[in-house]
C-alpha cells in the first residue's frame, strides 16, 4: 500500500518507507507524517509501506529523491546514516533488507538500469533500528533520531538539492556534526 503524492521536479522528494506497526521499522513512514504536519515543508512527501516494483514508478515523480527508511546493520539504535544511491558500501548490509517483502531498493534500481529507465538522483536517510517486532512500539532511541531528522529537514532538503553526492556517512546518537548543526562538510 503506498500513499500517493505528486512531487515537483525542483522539490526533494521525501519516501518513508517501513511497517508503521513493527517498532523501529516504521521510523520513515513517521517521519513523512510529521513533515506532513508541517504543512509546506519544502518538500514533496509519499508514503512506501510495501516497497517492491512500485519503486520504479517513484523514480519519475522526481529528479531528487531521499528514501526515509529503519535500516539492521548491528550498529547502535538510532544511529544516522546518509548515503547516495546506489552505494556499493551500502548494499550488502543495510539496502538489501530495506523491504521486508524481499523487493527493494537494490532490486529496483538494477531493473530500472536494465530496462534502460532513467534514475533520478537518490539518496538514502537510514535510521538504525533497535526493534522491528510487529506491535511493537517505537524505541527511545528512534524516536530522538526521528525528532532530529525532522527539525534539521531544511537543511537536509538543501544538502540533497545542491549535491549530486554524498558518499556515505554515519551520525551517532548525539552526534553533533548531523547535517543543520553546521559540523557537516561534503
Amino acid at each position: 500500500m503506498s500513499e500517493k503524492v505528486s512531487a515537483s521536479p525542483s522539490r526533494l522528494l521525501v519516501v518513508g518507507c517501513g511497517n508503521p506497526a513493527a517498532g523501529d521499522d516504521g521510523a520513515g513512514v513517521e517521519i513523512v507524517r510529521r513533515l506532513s504536519e508541517l504543512g509546506d515543508c519544502g518538500c514533496d512527501l509519499r508514503v512506501e509501506t510495501a516497497p517492491g516494483v512500485g519503486l520504479l514508478d517513484v523514480f519519475s515523480l522526481a529528479d531528487v529523491i531521499l528514501f526515509v527508511d529503519a535500516v539492521t546493520s548491528c550498529g547502535v539504535p538510532g544511529t544516522l546514516y546518509l548515503a547516495s544511491l546506489p552505494s556499493e558500501e551500502l548494499e550488502p548490509r543495510a539496502l538489501g533488507s530495506i523491504s521486508s517483502h524481499g523487493w527493494g531498493l537494490v532490486e529496483a534500481l538494477k531493473l530500472a538500469h536494465a530496462l534502460g529507465r532513467p534514475v533520478p538522483r537518490l539518496f538514502l536517510l537510514g535510521i538504525e533500528a533497535g526493534t522491528v517486532a510487529q506491535g511493537a512500539p517505537r524505541s527511545a532511541a528512534a524516536e530522538q533520531a526521528i525528532a532530529l531528522v525532522v527539525e534539521r529537514i531544511p537543511h537536509l532538503k538543501s544538502l540533497f538539492l545542491t549535491n549530486n553526492s554524498i558518499g556515505t556517512r554515519s551520525f551517532g546518537p548525539n552526534d553533533r556534526s548531523f547535517p543543520g548543526n553546521g559540523g557537516f562538510r561534503i
